[in-house]
């Protein structure tokens, strides 16, 4: 995606599936309900699991895909045969006994013009699968056999930069490392096609007064330093309405009725002017009396463009969120508010992830919506998709934010890249407060206590400079409680 590309919210709704056509209208695209979606959803997961069993179905499944045929035959009027509508399949439904849904008594009278339009749909779509498996076939390959370092096999490895991170923080030092090259090791390039955007929610002293002169004074600033396109303040959310851009010039500052605003970055990938216009914007901020407060957040947006439809992919990224959701919390915590505590669960409620799994994409929407954690209503199965990390407590440290974007990069990326098979070792928010307090615990029971953060930074993590940056975030933190 070249400089000033923009993505809008019109997403591509419509798909096939084998047995399944969807008229694609010629002049625009509609988007289809959302129940509509999930059973086509259903019915993709249903044909993956005949095409893994070498085209045996057993017969639940074979009553199950019948049932969402006959659903779209007498919800949404959508008549077909294996891809090409046929007059016979009209007829043998119609001929049924009294009692069966009503259906439409005429056949399409577009069915040319639906056959073509459903066969290009479904070859855009088997494109896409393809191109997705690809890119997880890559992602495995380029994920190193032999990592710079392990945190778990190397422990006084770990203790060296934990340990060093501390003293830092008590000279006054940043404590925290930040890069300009390579900052995410290969996970956030353009060449990787996972851009990421930031959210930065902030504070200022003073009154009313105080505030609306600093908020004047930040969008002139920002624009002053070419960072954003004029010196307005937009209304909420105004760039998601607008759409995304990855123009250099796109930060855009917002209203935001919980803190005094926030800025909104264009679409971000790794590169030195990224992280050297990250670090602008946040001494913008700090020059006129912004601050992370104890109830700002950071959200951190990732793409999600090998996803697909794959319910599997979106599965393991919960299914990673659940495994680390004490370290995740941990990490999130603004050392600075009062007991370094989390700023609380209003806006970013933990998500429950069941361990039954999902079936469908709008199961997972249900269980990692908008105020969640983790939000992933934006991953429909779309090259555009982008999950959101909501869990992250607002800080104006670039060092901050760009660890809490290699962790959610590395989070992203490794539940492509992961075996299904993976074994999963659930720690909830609250696991390790029961054991070690909120204090830094001695010398002798670093080891021990550390143990779940070494895990996750080997797992997810992909070069040293990056689990450095990590174990540095991690020292200056503590355990969360679970807030239940």
């Amino acid at each position: 995606m070249g400089s000033g590309t923009r993505i809008d919210h019109q997403h591509h709704l419509v798909a096939t599936t084998q047995g399944l056509t969807i008229e694609a209208p010629a002049d625009e695209v509609v988007l289809m309900p959302e129940a509509q979606r999930e059973i086509i959803d259903r019915a993709l997961e249903i044909q993956a699991q005949w095409d893994d069993n070498h085209g045996q179905a057993t017969l639940d499944e074979a009553m199950e895909y019948s049932g969402l045929r006959d659903r779209l035959r007498h919800e949404y009027d959508l008549w077909n045969g294996h891809g090409l509508i046929q007059e016979a399949e009209r007829e043998e439904a119609e001929a049924q006994p009294p009692g069966f849904p009503p259906r439409a008594s005429e056949p399409p009278v577009s069915i040319p013009v639906q056959r073509a339009a459903a066969q290009q749909v479904l070859d855009e779509v088997l494109e896409e699968h393809q191109a997705a498996a690809a890119l997880a076939v890559q992602a495995r390959d380029r994920w190193p056999d032999n990592p710079e370092v392990s945190f778990v096999q190397d422990f006084e490895a770990f203790r060296e930069i934990h340990d060093a991170a501390w003293n830092r923080e008590l000279e006054g030092e940043e404590a925290v490392p930040y890069m300009l090259e390579n900052a995410t090791g290969g996970l956030g390039t353009r060449e990787s096609g996972r851009g990421f955007g930031l959210e930065l929610e902030f504070v200022t002293d003073g009154d009313w007064d105080d505030q609306g002169e600093a908020l004047r004074a930040i969008a002139r600033d920002l624009h002053e330093a070419g960072l954003a396109q004029d010196n307005y303040m937009y209304g909420y959310h105004s760039q998601r309405n607008a759409g995304y851009t990855d123009a250099a010039n796109a930060w855009r500052l917002e209203e935001d009725c919980t803190v005094a605003g926030e800025i909104v970055s264009p679409i971000l990938y790794d590169e030195p002017q990224t992280w050297q216009n990250l670090a602008t914007v946040c001494e913008i901020i700090r020059r006129h009396g912004g601050g992370a407060g104890e109830q700002t957040g950071g959200h951190v947006h990732v793409g999600l463009h090998d996803y697909d439809h794959d319910v599997a992919n979106h599965q393991r990224l919960m299914d990673l969120y659940a495994d680390h959701e004490d370290v995740l919390f941990r990490l999130a915590a603004n050392r600075n508010a009062p007991d370094s505590e989390h700023r609380g669960f209003e806006w970013c409620e933990p998500n429950y992830v069941q361990a039954e799994g999902y079936r469908a994409l709008g199961d997972v929407h249900a269980r990692a919506r908008h105020g969640m954690a983790l939000n992933l209503t934006a991953a429909r199965g779309q090259r555009s998709d982008h999950g959101e990390f909501r869990l992250w407590d607002g800080s104006i440290d670039p060092a901050v934010i760009q660890a809490q974007v290699n962790v959610s990069l590395g989070m992203a990326a490794a539940a492509v890249r992961e075996d299904p098979a993976t074994p999963r070792h659930r720690r909830r928010l609250g696991h390790h407060i029961d054991y070690w307090g909120t204090q830094r615990p001695p010398d002798a029971q670093l080891e021990v206590s550390s143990l779940a953060f070494r895990e996750f930074a080997d797992e997810i993590l992909r070069g040293r400079q990056q689990m450095a940056q990590a174990a540095s975030l991690y020292a200056l933190t503590r355990w969360q409680e679970s807030g239940w």
